[in-house]
């Protein structure tokens, strides 16, 4: 081993000026290369790409990841003191690195494989990141769970008497061995009143033991940067025609991932973005499939039409990659793989919770519904119908209106002898909502709680103030111009596109920061770390929160504070 590690410490002298002689392209696909070699496992090969690059140097992006896969391809191939020597070399040159947790988990790796328990547990302790706990315990558990001797384990448990996770391999060890006496089950019972250790935890058996983990070759999760893939209808046969393009989302929304890909940036989450052209035609689709490029995707952004949507979705169900759509209501796309997630809360929560609000500011049974003639209207007036019913209410009057007052004066009932406990008005058009409202105050219900969906109203020019407490909207995409945050935005977004930001363009920036902070920081455990907690902070619309389904169910509601709308806590 020493032999080995003088060795490496010639190629990097040896080979500094040869790195030099590159160029920085030349250097960044050796880079590439390597990283290549360790996700198919060629450590050896690895290490020889990776030595020069090393080299004080060299300074690029990559230079602090150079020195970390090349001490986890050293630590694969079980050359503990060499992955240490590079770790600590990481940390000395890069000590702000923001993946130093990483570098100090596979520290923590090679002291335990050498049996260096002190100074293993000691880089373990400096990981403050909660994200890592499971991880740090799973190491822990496979290398003291790999001790076959009581003794030695009882002397690792009486230097580290603090460390639970110890414990608990030395409480499995008595259970499971029968050359345990009475007074070894006597310790255990005493670890387990101490550290409050569950049934659960302290059963344990050779099949079924607990989940070990070593740091692994994840490969397309630390490479360095995310591909993520952005499928959406830009209609690329339009773009410089005279007529009208009618797909302006498409481009507001990706200007709006390109000002989070900057931002991530700052962050140090390198993202590249790849644009396709995918429209509601199965053709537009099927040849990118196949493609290399696309496969080496992790984050699938789109499409937004059924038929385009199945075919990517029958691919990426399959991969290791995962998929979101950006404005889809439709809870039954999560349906087609545990890796798919949607941007949006679907109709049905949004229903379910304003009902349950409604339920508490407006208690009495009977609701008067009105909804306009869009497809998306009516599955909402429906389905608050039933949610009302469930919940032991009744529905009045159930009424597909049209936006005219003179119209709404004749068909709306009078509500002469039973009043409703509140109305829901479900509608696309932006005027049905100011409308109901005048009807319902010339009618003298002028205290009458309303529920509505935010495109019921023109939300730019109706004074909606005006209605007070008595109004709550449904709207998943709330912006609150006063942040901070939003503010800021606009400026950077004016600057880089001299337009102004569309509600669009405020969806991608978020969700497109949001995915690639947590696919940075959890890589293929998104899953495990979307269900941690909500994230309301820091986004400049109301926040993420699939801590119990693969739907964003925030908040969608909002009630007037007396000078402007807010969140529902």
């Amino acid at each position: 081993m020493r032999f080995s590690i003088l060795l490496i410490l010639f190629i990097f002298a040896g080979l500094s000026n040869f790195s030099m002689a590159q160029t920085p392209a030349q250097n960044e696909t050796k880079y590439k290369a390597a990283v290549s070699d360790v996700k198919k496992g060629a450590y050896n090969i690895a290490i020889e790409k990776l030595a020069p690059l090393t080299s004080t140097n060299i300074q690029a992006p990559y230079s602090p990841y150079a020195h970390y896969y090349y001490a986890l391809s050293a630590y694969n191939l079980k050359r503990y003191r060499e992955s240490k020597q590079m770790l600590l070399q990481l940390i000395s040159r890069y000590p702000a690195w923001n993946k130093v947790n990483d570098a100090y988990y596979l520290l923590g790796a090679n002291h335990l494989a050498t049996e260096q328990y002190k100074e293993g547990l000691g880089f373990l302790q400096r990981i403050k990141d909660s994200s890592y706990n499971k991880d740090v315990q799973a190491l822990k558990q496979h290398y003291f769970g790999e001790i076959k001797d009581l003794n030695k384990l009882k002397e690792i448990q009486r230097q580290f008497p603090e460390d639970r996770d110890i414990a608990i391999e030395l409480i499995q060890f008595i259970d499971r061995s029968p050359a345990s006496t009475k007074t070894d089950a006597l310790q255990a019972e005493q670890l387990i009143a101490q550290f409050k250790v569950s049934s659960k935890e302290k059963k344990s058996t050779e099949a079924d033991g607990p989940q070990k983990s070593i740091p692994k070759t994840e490969g397309q999760w630390e490479k360095g940067y995310l591909n993520v893939a952005v499928m959406l209808p830009f209609r690329l046969d339009e773009f410089n025609t005279s007529k009208r393009r009618t797909n302006q989302f498409a481009y507001d929304y990706y200007l709006g991932l390109v000002q989070a890909q900057k931002k991530l940036d700052t962050e140090g989450v390198k993202i590249n973005l790849l644009a396709y052209d995918v429209t509601n035609e199965a053709k537009s689709i099927s040849g990118i499939i196949g493609n290399s490029e696309f496969q080496q995707s992790d984050l699938v952004i789109g499409p937004l039409y059924p038929s385009t949507f199945d075919v990517a979705a029958g691919y990426v169900t399959n991969a290791n990659m995962f998929m979101l759509n950006p404005l889809s209501t439709d809870a039954s796309l999560l349906s087609r793989g545990e890796n798919m997630y949607l941007a949006h809360p679907s109709i049905q929560f949004q229903i379910q919770k304003a009902a349950e609000w409604m339920k508490s500011v407006a208690p009495g049974p009977a609701v008067a519904i009105y909804y306009g003639n869009n497809a998306k209207d009516s599955v909402m007036a429906f389905s608050y119908a039933n949610e009302i019913k469930l919940r032991g209410g009744r529905v009045l009057e159930m009424l597909k209106i049209i936006a005219d007052r003179e119209w709404l004066e004749n068909k709306m009932s009078q509500f002469t002898t039973t009043k409703p406990s509140h109305v829901a008005v479900f509608a696309s058009d932006g005027s049905s909502g100011a409308t109901v409202l005048d009807v319902l105050n010339a009618r003298t219900l002028t205290t009458v709680p309303v529920l509505a969906n935010s495109a019921s109203f023109n939300l730019q020019q109706s004074r909606l103030g005006k209605y007070g407490s008595r109004l709550y909207l449904i709207e998943t995409d709330y912006i609150d111009r006063e942040k901070d945050q939003v503010r800021e935005f606009q400026k950077e977004y004016w600057a880089a596109t001299n337009t102004f930001p569309s509600s669009y363009s405020y969806q991608g920036y978020d969700q497109l920061l949001f995915f690639g902070r947590m696919l940075a920081k959890y890589k293929d455990s998104l899953k495990r770390g979307l269900e941690m907690r909500k994230y309301d902070d820091d986004y400049l619309l109301s926040g993420f929160d699939y801590t119990k389904s693969r739907e964003n169910q925030i908040q969608p509601l909002l009630k007037y504070s007396g000078t402007k709308w807010v969140p529902v806590r």
